[in-house]
């Protein structure tokens, strides 16, 4: 008898810290959902104009490019290019460019600011001013730093 009575505590021991669980990390959730900007992207290095197709003889290498952007409303953002001209250019023994920030929210754009980047490695501070638009339709993302036309098609990775 005193077995399962021990037996018993344990398992509403158990059930009351699963409920205590649930109660602390369910507010944290809220704090960060899911927009559609989370998650990871692809783009190639080359200009496209007003969502027409890339065209690097405008501008670009062609090196592909990711994108990867955290939920919440201050999202993570890490950014990475596989082939960065400033790179090899400048005589770094890498040619990938990393850079990592944050992202902040205005009307249907995210905005990313991004404090640590550099060629392989983070060396080289910050830069922001990253406008990024979310196409709900073809849930793609499109790049315009200075809202010429001219910009990045991001794609999502599955």
């Amino acid at each position: 008898m005193e077995l399962r009575s021990r037996i018993r505590s344990a398992a509403a021991a158990a059930i009351l810290a699963s409920f205590a669980a649930v109660a602390l990390v369910a507010p944290a959730l809220a704090d960060s959902p899911a927009t559609g900007f989370t998650g990871r992207w692809e783009s190639i290095d080359c200009a496209s104009y007003l969502g027409a197709p890339a065209d690097c003889s405008i501008s670009g290498d062609g090196s592909l490019q990711t994108l990867t952007i955290g939920p919440g409303t201050t999202p993570v953002a890490t950014y990475q290019d596989s082939f960065a001209r400033f790179c090899a250019n400048n005589g770094s023994p890498s040619t990938r460019w990393v850079a990592v920030g944050t992202g902040e929210y205005e009307d249907i754009f995210l905005w990313l600011t991004f404090f640590k980047s550099g060629c392989g490695a983070f060396g080289m501070g910050g830069y922001g001013g990253v406008q990024l638009y979310h196409d709900p339709g073809s849930d793609t993302i499109w790049e315009d730093e200075d809202g010429d036309g001219y910009g990045l098609i991001w794609n999502r990775v599955p």
